[in-house]
């Protein structure tokens, strides 16, 4: 009777473990809320349910939390993390990123402590299937753009090449597990997966993703032949290094006319005046515009404001310096010399896992993928379930129920804050923006569409959506920025050039375009002297802008009368762009004044 009731409480407290492993592996790849700007952000809080949910299930399992000796080298990682959050100057961005990496710690303690399972593998395998199909249907769709539910196609392929690498290890240890119960079942899936997601990572031309996969193919191959004797088990990586030594020029090249040698050039700039302890978590985007190299913007996929550097270790580096990047690679290559030593007999899940981890750290060479959760999120869960093939350590019930409650009470806890200070200010974000997509539609259809009460009416509730955001997040420099443009745009060139100012002096100095608009601004205002003065701090950061450099020499030409400073802007843009309309027009009049020969 007693062990009946027992059995009935046991499988009670097992929907706990399903209820987070299903919440994760199908709403943490598979759910976006399209109410938000930002659509994916929801993905944060499917992280912290899994942690809610399986710190109820630990808690009621009574478990002891075990540990490996290996252990404190990531523990010591999330410390120097915290340590560097501390002491970066933009507080509340490296609060942003502070949150991420609490989430992060929170899965790796949860998954090291996890019994390793096919069965959640392929609860993660099944909804990479049902992504893929989604990305290719938007593919040959009218967009013909493969993101998935990720929001775009790098975040999508950096994502589902660790889905690629269990798949790919099943399939290679499919004699282990094809008389098993669910064997045949499970290798129907694997074969639906290696088809539809090899598919949607080609449809992404990720490079990076792809390149990442390709390498970590014969990497794998070694580990599943790893007790082989013979250079048989070699020859995948022989062959790997022979091609790109044969290639190496076309790679040398392909890098040294791609936008990232510019943004590395600007990043280790930035790294060599601060080396030891970097700039602070979260940091690296205010600084890295003082050290940008300026030939970046002539470039054709440059943008105002670079978010990465494309490489997670110049980031980690620029950002937690030389101590925090030397702790992350000490971690990364002590586990994988010591899963090579395992020899693990249980292949079929370890070589996946591991192949997992070495595609995510390849593809962060040349991705920022490791700064979106939907990426981050699952690389530290395999690092985590690692923790599994190690001789490990319990601790007594008594202390390990308190490690239960704290990581339950820090992800409800986040899990509240997150809601309300980042996603529902960009659910107003998300609103002002569709108002805007509205009015942007009459300037493009080049007619008169709505009535001027109505245009103001949605100019006024644009407004008021910014503002509301605001209020809910008054950190965040791009809904002010956005709500400085609004302001401009209904001609309140006073609030607009308040907010404005507020970004530049306490939010992000010279963020993206803040010195050209008010520049132009104070030109609305008639205040020609404010305008120059902005518009040459813009020129600093950006002396390739066109329609900066005319803006300067038509304030030379109407408030200072100065022809010779005039010409020599006009010249610029002319050398930028030959055909500028503003430039060969002004030389014209110029010519009909007199004023040039």
């Amino acid at each position: 009777m007693i062990k009946l009731k027992f059995m009935k409480y046991k499988k009670n407290f097992e929907i706990f473990y399903w209820t987070g492993i299903i919440i994760f592996f199908a709403g943490g790849i598979l759910l976006n809320f399209q109410f938000a700007y930002d659509y994916t952000i929801i993905k944060n809080l499917m992280g912290f349910l899994f942690c809610i949910f399986l710190s109820i299930y630990y808690i009621y399992k009574r478990k002891e939390f075990e540990f490996s000796i290996f252990v404190y080298l990531p523990l010591i990682f999330f410390a120097w993390i915290l340590i560097s959050a501390f002491y970066a100057p933009f507080k509340f961005e490296s609060a942003k990123s502070l949150e991420n990496y609490i989430l992060y710690f929170l899965i790796f303690i949860i998954s090291s402590n996890l019994k390793i399972d096919k069965k959640i593998f392929y609860v993660w395998i099944t909804s990479g299937i049902i992504a893929s199909i989604i990305g290719i249907f938007q593919f040959y769709g009218p967009r013909h753009y493969p993101i998935s539910t990720f929001g775009n196609p790098n975040f999508y392929a950096g994502h589902i090449i660790m889905v690629l690498s269990l798949t790919l290890s099943n399939i290679l240890n499919y004699k282990e597990y094809k008389n098993e119960k669910l064997g045949k079942f499970f290798s129907y899936i694997d074969i639906l997966s290696l088809f539809f997601c090899l598919w949607g990572l080609i449809l992404t031309n990720s490079r990076a993703a792809i390149m990442a996969f390709i390498l970590t193919i014969p990497f794998m191959l070694y580990l599943n032949n790893l007790e082989k004797k013979g250079i048989l088990k070699y020859v995948g990586l022989l062959i790997t290094v022979f091609f790109i030594i044969l290639y190496y020029p076309k790679i040398l090249l392909w890098y040294r006319t791609n936008i990232r040698f510019y943004i590395w050039q600007g990043t280790w700039k930035l790294i060599i005046k601060k080396p030891i302890l970097g700039w602070g978590l979260g940091n690296f985007i205010f600084y890295y515009p003082y050290f940008r190299i300026k030939e970046y913007f002539l470039q054709p996929e440059s943008r105002n404001v670079t978010n990465h550097p494309h490489n997670e270790y110049l980031e980690i580096w620029s950002e937690t310096g030389l101590i925090g990047f030397l702790i992350f690679l000490s971690l990364i290559l002590f586990l994988i010399i010591n899963f090579i030593k395992k020899k693990e007999s249980n292949k079929l899940l370890f070589v996946g896992i591991i192949g997992g981890i070495i595609s995510v750290l390849l593809d962060n060479i040349f991705s920022t993928n490791m700064r979106n959760p939907s990426t981050s999120m699952y690389f530290w869960f395999l690092i985590g379930i690692t923790f599994q093939y190690f001789k490990r350590e319990k601790v007594p019930f008594e202390v390990s129920q308190l490690i239960w409650y704290i990581i339950f009470l820090t992800s409800v806890v986040l899990f509240i804050f997150h809601s309300f200070y980042r996603i529902l200010p960009q659910v107003y974000f998300k609103m002002s923006e569709s108002i805007k997509e509205l009015i942007s539609y009459e300037e493009k259809m080049g007619r008169k569409i709505y009535e001027d009460s109505f245009r103001i009416k949605l100019y006024k509730e644009c407004i008021e959506n910014y503002h509301k955001a605001c209020a809910l997040n008054p950190n965040d420099y791009e809904i002010w920025y956005k709500l400085a443009y609004m302001y401009g745009k209904v001609g309140d060139y006073k609030k607009a050039r308040d907010i404005y100012l507020k970004i530049n002096n306490y939010l992000f100095p010279h963020y993206a375009k803040t010195d050209a608009n008010l520049g132009t601004i104070y030109i609305k205002m008639g205040n020609f002297e404010k305008a120059l003065q902005y518009y040459k701090i813009a020129e600093w950061f950006n002396p390739y802008d066109v329609d900066l450099l005319c803006s300067i020499a038509s304030i030379y030409i109407i408030y200072y009368n100065n022809i010779e400073s005039a010409l020599n802007y006009i010249k610029r843009v002319l050398n930028l762009d030959p055909k500028n309309k503003y430039a060969n027009i002004t030389i014209l009049k110029l010519k009909e004044e007199g004023k040039l020969k």
